[in-house]
């Protein structure tokens, strides 16, 4: 379609801009970031993994500058990550993620993994004083025979 047929027609269900509903290929067709063109999504062409709240999850985005922004979001800003982009977990653990704008449902996120996640209030390792360990021996000393350090090994 032409943009002046673009402008034309408001699209009945949310679409992206070739035309593709968004619930195409199991909610993976519309970017849940980028700004709306004539009233539709911008098509995705990445793959990202995100890690949110104990969980990777997969995440179709249309550009770089996208990819970066979701994940900056969820990594560093989970709360802020759950109040722009999320609108419900579903019961197997995927994340229905509406769009940033319009708050309609752009893409379902597929949990592919879990990872152990320790929450804001949980410390680092750098913050608690580091993972410094006292230096002691871990293993035996090996002695020659008749060094005089050990019965075994001591000189008749």
């Amino acid at each position: 379609m032409s943009a002046a047929e673009l402008k034309k027609i408001k699209p009945k269900y949310t679409e992206n801009l070739e035309g593709t509903h968004c619930m195409g290929n199991h909610w993976t067709v519309c970017c849940p970031n980028r700004h709306l063109q004539y009233q539709r999504y911008q098509p995705t062409k990445e793959v990202i993994q995100i890690m949110y709240k104990g969980g990777i999850y997969r995440v179709f985005v249309c550009t770089n500058k996208c990819s970066r922004d979701v994940r900056n979001l969820a990594k560093n800003s989970p709360e802020q990550f759950k109040k722009i982009f999320i609108k419900s977990i579903k019961p197997n653990g995927d994340l229905v993620l509406k769009h940033r704008d319009t708050g309609k449902i752009a893409q379902i996120a597929q949990k592919i993994d879990t990872y152990e996640y320790k929450g804001e209030s949980s410390k680092t390792k750098k913050q608690k004083g580091g993972s410094l360990k006292l230096l002691t021996h871990s293993r035996r000393r090996k002695h020659r025979r008749g060094c005089g350090h050990t019965k075994k090994h001591r000189k008749l």
